[in-house]
């Protein structure tokens, strides 16, 4: 029996045994299957994602504007400003203006389409960008005589190339004040109006004052105004004498009948913007601001005295070196520069004889003459940013400050007002068209200045610009 059984465990073995090749095989030739089709999943799957690719590479490349779910939405009823205030210590900034001007972009990332409506992003392109400079391109002495400002207008307009277009320019000794629109809203601008005031010696020089440029921006009206008011701690009285004699006596009229009533110019405007070196100090010792300031707690403490600054004193620094004004490549920031004057990561404020008290002497504020808005939802105008530009050194005592603003506008609405006034004023037109042959008289009826962007000439285009809105 053992025999027998070794025997067949034997043959069993030997059974096994000559199939075992043909079991592997067929092992192997359903892994092989499961393998190809495996692959030719995976091969799929990356032709797919391939083809995908091209064709989204494809729309973006052919479309002028990328998929709308990458960009913030354009805001339909708000109006974007740039406002840029700057006492240059009587000289001129190099051609590069940033980070006082940013850098223009010519690829700027908005909806061409949705254009002139923007998002709310604080930077370029802005519907209005305003510049306000006091000392500007010469001292206050010399420009009392020589009062140009033209070298200091070219390079604004040359920086700012053809994304702006300018609207006015005004000029008064060493105060300078600029209003340019965006190049895709600047038939919208369809009147304006400017004026000087002087406040310095005797009330009649231009050492001191104010100008001011106000615009009609559709059916809206916006006033800007740029200022340099008495300097020296003291003089709290003449600069609110300033202020009022500005208030009371700039020939802003306003754009409306009833406008001319108003006593105050900030008041004869749907919004008002007033900036510049206002000269205003803190009422505190040396000593104690400069404990302050480097602990970082000047800001808070200055509450109790109702002045807004989310930024350090931008008046008086100390200048123990000059930048090349006219190198066309320098810009303004020279933080990576080893010439920067930097002590402790802070500035060096006036360290002469007289010990002045850093203080906010160069603002930007405003107003509305406009109600509040319908259910208390919002604000008329609202501060997307507001800074000074510390790392600007080498050019002055002062550093420049910026913002950046968004008023109520809304497009839709402002658009049904002007195809109604345009459409009486076509009529209009063809009516003295017809009684006269003067090309010119169209310009007296409208009462719109022939001068700058805002002439009449304009009108023929501003339907194509309505009809995109």
């Amino acid at each position: 029996m053992i025999t027998s059984l070794d025997s067949l465990e034997t043959s069993r073995i030997d059974v096994n045994e000559e199939y075992v090749p043909l079991l592997e095989a067929e092992d192997k030739v359903k892994d092989t299957n499961e393998t190809i089709f495996i692959r030719l999943q995976t091969l799929l799957r990356k032709m797919l994602a391939y083809i995908l690719s091209l064709f989204k590479k494809e729309t973006v490349e052919t479309s002028p504007n990328p998929p709308s779910i990458l960009r913030p939405k354009p805001d339909k009823t708000k109006l974007k400003i740039f406002i840029g205030t700057w006492n240059m210590h009587g000289k001129l900034p190099p051609h590069n203006l940033d980070p006082f001007i940013e850098t223009i972009d010519v690829k700027s990332d908005y909806n061409t389409r949705e254009a002139p409506i923007l998002t709310r992003k604080v930077q370029h392109p802005y519907h209005i960008l305003v510049i306000g400079t006091q000392e500007c391109q010469h001292n206050i002495q010399h420009s009392v005589f020589f009062p140009s400002k033209e070298e200091w207008e070219s390079r604004l307009i040359g920086y700012l190339g053809d994304t702006y277009v300018l609207v006015k320019t005004e000029t008064m000794a060493a105060l300078h004040l600029a209003v340019f629109v965006w190049k895709e809203c600047e038939d919208w601008v369809l009147d304006y109006q400017h004026d000087a005031v002087a406040t310095g010696l005797a009330n009649l020089f231009g050492n001191k004052g104010g100008i001011g440029i106000s615009i009609l921006f559709g059916n809206t009206s916006l006033c800007f105004i740029n200022s340099h008011l008495a300097a020296h701690q003291s003089k709290v009285k003449q600069r609110n004498h300033d202020v009022k004699k500005i208030s009371k006596e700039l020939k802003l009229k306003g754009f409306k009948q009833e406008d001319k009533s108003q006593p105050n110019v900030t008041d004869r405007f749907d919004y008002t913007f007033w900036f510049g070196d206002m000269n205003y100090r803190i009422d505190l010792p040396r000593l104690e601001v400069d404990q302050l300031i480097s602990k970082k707690d000047l800001k808070v403490s200055v509450y109790r005295y109702y002045v807004f600054a989310n930024f350090n004193p931008t008046f008086k620094f100390d200048i123990t070196h000059r930048v090349n004004h006219n190198d066309e490549y320098s810009p303004l920031s020279r933080s990576s520069s080893p010439s920067v004057l930097v002590e402790s990561n802070s500035p060096r404020y006036d360290s002469g004889p007289k010990q002045r008290v850093p203080s906010w002497t160069d603002r930007i504020i405003f107003k509305t003459r406009l109600p509040p808005p319908k259910h208390g939802k919002g604000k008329r105008i609202e501060v997307g940013k507001y800074t000074s530009h510390m790392d600007v050194v080498g050019f002055s005592d002062h550093r420049p400050v910026t913002g950046c603003f968004f008023v109520d506008f809304d497009w839709r609405l402002e658009k049904e007002l002007l195809e109604r006034q345009l459409s009486s004023e076509r009529l209009d037109q063809d009516q003295m068209d017809s009684a006269s042959t003067n090309s010119d008289s169209n310009s007296s009826k409208s009462g719109i200045k022939t001068r700058g962007i805002g002439a009449i000439r304009k009108k023929k285009s501003f339907w194509k610009v309505l009809r995109k809105i």
